[in-house]
């Protein structure tokens, strides 16, 4: 018995002083490859450790990576709220409703106002007359909503003088300098948001006076030009 453990314990010695030839060989046959390339050669277990270290190094990137990100979000959301105090809503007092409109869409935009507020708020704003002509509009309709505002005001605020804003397109003639007259051709357009491409071309040519009407029209039949192209086309 004790021979046979003698005899096993030889042959593990054995394997293990074999094993640590081996090694050595394998070290010294790498040194001659990295040698003979110039380079190091990675071991798999090097390869391995490479790949963990440069894993926990892109981790940790994307982590301050993404903490820049969020401190950046937080500072532009701070900013954003300290400018919203000190946005406004304008007043009303029947003077150009489109601008008007404009600049209070604006204002329940960066508020993210309810629907339901639009009109409350909207009511605080009338001046003068235009006070009156609301309260008339709220009997009239006990639901008015934001967008049937917007059209009344439109249509009883609406042009520079009688008839609607589309007898005054008829009607409006260049009698000055061409920008007095894009001046008041898009106070009027302003109105009609969604007023097709022909119509608005028609309007403004219509409106010209002919020496620069020709000219612009001419432009407009070699290609399609685009609303500021043709008031530009105008202008030169």
């Amino acid at each position: 018995m004790d021979e046979k453990i003698a005899s096993l314990e030889a042959e593990i010695s054995g394997v293990k002083t074999s094993l640590a030839a081996m090694e050595r060989n394998q070290e010294k046959l790498i040194a001659l490859f990295e040698k003979s390339l110039g380079k190091k050669v990675t071991t798999e277990e090097e390869r391995v450790a490479d790949e963990a270290t440069r894993a926990v190094g892109e981790a940790s990137v994307h982590r301050n990576t993404q903490a820049s990100n969020n401190q950046l979000e937080g500072e532009a959301l701070a900013e954003f709220r300290r400018s919203v105090k000190k946005v406004e809503l304008p007043t009303f007092d029947g003077e150009d409703p489109a601008g008007w409109i404009s600049r209070a869409e604006v204002y329940f935009r960066v508020q993210d106002t309810r629907p339901e507020v639009k009109v409350n708020l909207a009511q605080l704003c009338m001046e003068g007359p235009t006070i009156h002509f609301f309260n008339s509009l709220m009997n009239e309709h006990e639901d008015l909503s934001w967008d049937r505002l917007k059209e009344a005001l439109l249509e009883r605020y609406g042009g520079h003088g009688e008839g609607d804003v589309y007898e005054q397109l008829t009607e409006l003639r260049q009698k000055g300098t061409v920008d007095e007259y894009i001046t008041d051709f898009e106070y009027l357009t302003a109105q009609i948001p969604k007023l097709p491409e022909k119509q608005f071309l028609g309007y403004f040519l219509h409106g010209l006076k002919e020496e620069i009407r020709g000219k612009v029209r001419s432009l407009t039949v070699v290609g399609d030009l685009t609303r500021s192209k043709v008031l530009q086309v105008a202008r030169t």
